[in-house]
C-alpha cells in the first residue's frame, strides 16, 4: 500500500512537472510584440521605438518626484555611457508626464540639476500607461532586437542587472 502511494506520488510530480514543461514552452510561443510608438524627448526630436530596430531597448519609466527613480539614475547613467560606445543596446527613459505632480520642465530641471545626459522622452500615458499599464514608478521594460517584451522590472534597477537583461535579451 505504501509502495502504491510512492508510485502514485511520483507520478503526480512527473505530471505536475510536464505540465509546467509545456506550459513554459507555449509561454514561450505567445511572445508579446510591443507596438511601435513617437514619443518628443529632451532633444527637441520626436524618437519612435522602430528607430532602434534590431537593437535591444530598455525603456525606463521614471518621475523627478520618485524616490527609487532617482536612486537609480547615477546607474542609467552609467549603462548609457556604455551603451554609447559599444551600440550593443539603447536606453530610454520615458518620463511619466501628469501636467501636475510631474511636468516637463520638472522632469528636465532634474536630469539637468544632475547632469543626467540620458535620452528623455515625455510620455502622457501613450506608452507608459496606454502600452504597459506601468503600476508604478519606477518601472523597466526591456525589448529584444525583433520588437517582442523579453522582460520587465517593477521598482528600482541596477547597472548589473540591467546588464544581465540587455545580455539574455539578444
Amino acid at each position: 500500500m505504501k509502495m502504491r502511494r510512492r508510485i502514485a506520488g511520483i507520478l503526480l510530480i512527473c505530471a505536475a512537472a510536464v505540465l509546467l514543461w509545456t506550459g513554459a514552452i507555449q509561454a514561450e510561443k505567445q511572445k508579446t510584440r510591443v507596438p511601435d510608438f513617437t514619443l518628443m524627448s529632451n532633444q527637441g526630436r520626436p524618437i519612435s521605438l522602430s528607430d532602434y530596430a534590431g537593437r535591444v531597448v530598455v525603456l525606463n519609466f521614471w518621475t523627478s518626484w520618485c524616490p527609487d527613480c532617482r536612486a537609480e539614475m547615477p546607474e542609467l547613467q552609467r549603462l548609457q555611457d556604455e551603451l554609447a560606445e559599444t551600440e550593443e543596446a539603447v536606453l530610454l527613459l520615458l518620463n511619466q508626464i501628469d501636467g501636475s505632480l510631474e511636468t516637463q520642465e520638472s522632469g528636465k530641471r532634474y536630469l539637468e540639476e544632475n547632469a543626467l545626459t540620458l535620452i528623455n522622452l515625455y510620455d502622457y500615458g501613450t506608452v507608459g500607461w496606454g502600452i504597459f499599464g506601468v503600476p508604478a514608478y519606477p518601472a523597466t521594460v526591456v525589448i529584444d532586437p525583433e520588437g517582442y517584451l523579453h522582460s520587465y522590472v517593477l521598482g528600482q534597477v541596477t547597472y548589473d542587472g540591467l546588464k544581465w537583461l540587455i545580455e539574455e535579451a539578444k
